[in-house]
């Protein structure tokens, strides 16, 4: 598939050049060399304007409509994101596709603009020699016996490409690298669809998969939050003992504030 289409741009190219070429010799003969400089300048001022109307729009939405959102899941996947692309090499990487099954032919989800591979928390339950989760009584209680693993996480960055990708934010898709083909050019998922869960999505296979999507998420979660605590209690910390200048001169200037008292001032 790769080879497929870095052969058909080259074709693109040269259809779009000849077409540009006719064109500008009809438009020669018909309106002479001035005619075709109007044409270039008209082309360039509908551009501009376009540029500025798309600009403005852009502006409008990302400062009024956009919802800024602050929670430890979307932080995380922000951070994810940052992550992707930064290690995503252009060229590596092509599409993402879903291979479904034989009777159909494989789904394009859009365009890989980041990847990174992650390692997650997973709790599995311990079986005994029958394959039955074991239990142990705590308190009166039967409880599911369980050990807590890591496994490796293939992360990627979606785009689905348009304009509206302006105006949407990536996909995060986490899947075992298990379940992807080689990681060059397109890639393929193996998979009949994508559910989204929380913040990211998921292959339909692991939709239950509680030990990698929940449990994963969960300390995540509490990863983040741990960390924002640590940075809130430096924050106080830094007030308490004067370390922090903008506080600092926050109390001077009440400091150097005089109450009035009594009437008149006096």
């Amino acid at each position: 598939m790769a080879s497929e289409n870095k052969n058909k741009k080259p074709m693109v190219f040269i259809i779009l050049g000849i077409i540009f070429i006719i064109i500008t010799v009809i438009t020669i003969l018909v309106f002479g060399v001035t005619g075709i400089f109007k044409i270039i300048g008209t082309i360039l001022v509908i551009g501009i304007v376009c540029a500025l109307i798309f600009a403005l729009v852009y502006l409008f939405w990302y400062l009024f409509l956009k919802k800024h959102r602050f929670d430890v899941t979307y932080v995380n996947k922000q951070k994810l994101i940052e992550a992707g692309k930064l290690n995503h090499q252009k060229g590596v990487l092509n599409d993402l596709y879903l291979s479904g099954d034989d009777g159909h032919q494989r789904i394009k989800f859009g365009k890989i603009i980041g990847y990174c591979r992650i390692q997650i928390l997973s709790k599995t339950y311990v079986k005994d020699k029958k394959g039955e989760p074991k239990t142990e009584e705590i308190k009166g209680e039967k409880h599911f016996i369980s050990k807590i693993g890591k496994e490796e996480q293939d992360v990627f960055v979606i785009s689905q490409g348009g304009l509206l990708s302006f105006f949407s934010e990536p996909m995060v898709i986490r899947v075992s690298p298990e379940s992807c083909s080689d990681l060059v050019g397109d890639v393929t998922l193996k998979g009949y669809s994508l559910i989204p869960m929380s913040e990211y999505w998921f292959l339909n296979s692991d939709h239950l998969d509680v030990r990698k999507i929940d449990y994963a998420i969960l300390k995540e979660a509490q990863r983040g939050i741990m960390f924002e605590n640590l940075r809130d209690m430096k924050e106080i910390v830094d007030r308490a003992v004067g370390l922090d200048s903008n506080h600092k001169k926050d109390i001077e200037k009440k400091d150097m504030f005089d109450m009035p008292t009594g009437e008149g001032g006096q």
